[in-house]
Protein backbone atom coordinates (compact mmCIF):
# COMPACT_ATOMS: atom_id res chain seq x y z
CA UNK A 1 0.00 0.00 0.00
CA UNK A 2 1.37 3.22 -1.10
CA UNK A 3 0.90 6.29 0.84
CA UNK A 4 -0.06 9.35 -0.87
CA UNK A 5 2.11 12.32 -0.26
CA UNK A 6 0.21 15.18 1.13
CA UNK A 7 1.46 18.58 0.53
CA UNK A 8 1.22 20.68 3.56
CA UNK A 9 1.35 24.34 3.13
CA UNK A 10 4.15 25.93 5.06
CA UNK A 11 2.93 28.55 7.46
CA UNK A 12 4.33 31.88 6.62
CA UNK A 13 6.08 33.62 9.51
CA UNK A 14 4.39 36.80 10.50
CA UNK A 15 6.68 39.79 10.41
CA UNK A 16 5.43 42.90 12.10
CA UNK A 17 8.10 45.23 10.82
CA UNK A 18 9.18 48.71 11.75
CA UNK A 19 5.81 50.10 12.94
CA UNK A 20 5.70 47.69 15.88
CA UNK A 21 9.35 48.29 16.67
CA UNK A 22 8.80 52.06 16.63
CA UNK A 23 5.73 51.72 18.85
CA UNK A 24 7.58 49.54 21.38
CA UNK A 25 10.50 51.97 21.43
CA UNK A 26 8.15 54.90 22.03
CA UNK A 27 6.43 52.95 24.83
CA UNK A 28 9.80 52.15 26.44
CA UNK A 29 10.87 55.81 26.31
CA UNK A 30 7.57 56.88 27.86
CA UNK A 31 7.82 54.35 30.71
CA UNK A 32 11.48 55.22 31.33
CA UNK A 33 10.69 58.97 31.42
CA UNK A 34 7.87 58.49 33.90
CA UNK A 35 10.02 56.28 36.15
CA UNK A 36 12.87 58.82 35.98
CA UNK A 37 10.56 61.66 36.95
CA UNK A 38 9.02 59.76 39.85
CA UNK A 39 11.96 57.88 41.30
CA UNK A 40 15.02 59.99 40.55
CA UNK A 41 14.08 63.60 39.91
CA UNK A 42 11.22 63.72 42.39
CA UNK A 43 13.22 63.16 45.61
CA UNK A 44 15.96 65.51 44.39
CA UNK A 45 13.48 68.30 43.71
CA UNK A 46 11.82 67.69 47.08
CA UNK A 47 15.18 67.95 48.86
CA UNK A 48 16.04 71.18 47.03
CA UNK A 49 12.65 72.65 47.92
CA UNK A 50 13.05 71.79 51.63
CA UNK A 51 16.58 73.20 51.60
CA UNK A 52 15.43 76.47 49.99
CA UNK A 53 12.60 76.77 52.53
CA UNK A 54 15.01 76.29 55.44
CA UNK A 55 17.39 78.89 54.01
CA UNK A 56 14.49 81.36 53.69
CA UNK A 57 13.61 80.81 57.37
CA UNK A 58 17.26 81.34 58.37
CA UNK A 59 17.49 84.56 56.33
CA UNK A 60 14.28 85.85 57.91
CA UNK A 61 15.45 85.09 61.46
CA UNK A 62 19.02 86.40 61.15
CA UNK A 63 19.40 89.64 59.20
CA UNK A 64 22.56 89.91 57.09
CA UNK A 65 23.52 86.24 57.33
CA UNK A 66 25.98 85.01 54.70
CA UNK A 67 27.64 81.80 53.56
CA UNK A 68 24.81 79.45 54.49
CA UNK A 69 25.91 75.84 53.97
CA UNK A 70 24.24 72.52 54.63
CA UNK A 71 26.09 69.86 56.61
CA UNK A 72 25.03 66.27 57.17
CA UNK A 73 26.66 64.26 59.92
CA UNK A 74 24.46 62.95 62.74
CA UNK A 75 21.60 64.96 61.29
CA UNK A 76 21.12 67.86 58.87
CA UNK A 77 22.40 71.23 60.06
CA UNK A 78 23.20 74.56 58.47
CA UNK A 79 25.97 77.03 59.22
CA UNK A 80 26.20 80.72 58.44
CA UNK A 81 27.78 83.89 59.71
CA UNK A 82 27.34 87.62 60.09
CA UNK A 83 30.12 90.14 60.58
CA UNK A 84 30.45 89.31 64.28
CA UNK A 85 28.71 85.95 64.91
CA UNK A 86 28.85 82.33 63.69
CA UNK A 87 25.52 80.46 63.68
CA UNK A 88 24.49 76.79 63.51
CA UNK A 89 20.88 75.93 62.64
CA UNK A 90 18.80 72.76 62.73
CA UNK A 91 16.91 71.47 59.69
CA UNK A 92 13.93 73.69 60.45
CA UNK A 93 16.06 76.84 60.45
CA UNK A 94 16.07 77.41 64.21
CA UNK A 95 19.34 78.44 65.90
CA UNK A 96 21.06 75.54 67.68
CA UNK A 97 24.02 77.55 68.91
CA UNK A 98 26.13 80.55 68.09
CA UNK A 99 29.68 81.71 68.72
CA UNK A 100 31.48 85.01 68.45
CA UNK A 101 33.53 85.42 65.27
CA UNK A 102 36.54 86.18 67.51
CA UNK A 103 36.61 82.54 68.65
CA UNK A 104 37.14 81.17 65.11
CA UNK A 105 40.64 79.66 64.80
CA UNK A 106 41.23 77.54 61.70
CA UNK A 107 45.02 77.69 62.20
CA UNK A 108 44.82 76.14 65.67
CA UNK A 109 42.58 73.36 64.31
CA UNK A 110 45.12 72.65 61.52
CA UNK A 111 47.98 72.64 64.02
CA UNK A 112 46.12 70.31 66.43
CA UNK A 113 45.43 67.89 63.57
CA UNK A 114 49.09 67.91 62.61
CA UNK A 115 50.61 67.73 66.12
CA UNK A 116 48.18 65.34 67.80
CA UNK A 117 46.95 63.17 64.92
CA UNK A 118 49.80 63.51 62.39
CA UNK A 119 47.29 64.65 59.80
CA UNK A 120 48.15 67.17 57.10
CA UNK A 121 44.90 69.12 56.57
CA UNK A 122 43.78 69.79 53.01
CA UNK A 123 40.67 71.65 54.18
CA UNK A 124 39.16 72.89 57.43
CA UNK A 125 35.46 73.72 57.56
CA UNK A 126 32.84 74.28 60.20
CA UNK A 127 30.23 71.59 60.82
CA UNK A 128 28.08 70.28 63.65
CA UNK A 129 29.05 67.08 65.46
CA UNK A 130 26.89 65.00 67.73
CA UNK A 131 26.03 67.74 70.21
CA UNK A 132 28.21 70.77 69.44
CA UNK A 133 29.95 72.68 66.65
CA UNK A 134 33.14 71.18 65.27
CA UNK A 135 36.01 71.86 62.92
CA UNK A 136 35.78 69.31 60.12
CA UNK A 137 39.33 68.62 58.95
CA UNK A 138 39.91 66.62 55.79
CA UNK A 139 43.06 65.17 54.35
CA UNK A 140 43.52 62.94 51.34
CA UNK A 141 42.43 59.80 53.20
CA UNK A 142 41.13 60.90 56.61
CA UNK A 143 38.37 62.90 58.22
CA UNK A 144 38.76 64.38 61.68
CA UNK A 145 36.25 66.40 63.69
CA UNK A 146 37.52 68.50 66.58
CA UNK A 147 35.18 70.15 69.06
CA UNK A 148 34.93 73.87 68.30
CA UNK A 149 35.51 75.00 71.89
CA UNK A 150 37.88 72.39 73.35
CA UNK A 151 39.66 71.03 70.24
CA UNK A 152 39.06 67.47 71.51
CA UNK A 153 38.43 64.69 69.01
CA UNK A 154 34.74 64.11 68.33
CA UNK A 155 35.02 61.78 65.33
CA UNK A 156 37.71 60.24 63.15
CA UNK A 157 37.52 58.14 60.03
Amino acid sequence: MKRKKTHRKKKKKKVYGWPLTAALLAFFILVFSVMWALLISGPSRLHEEKQAQTIRVIEENVQGIQGIEENIFEYVTYQGYTTDTLYWFDQTGQVITERSMDTLDYNKARQMALDTYQMEAESVELAFGYTSPVYEIKSRDRLLMLDYDTFEKVYER
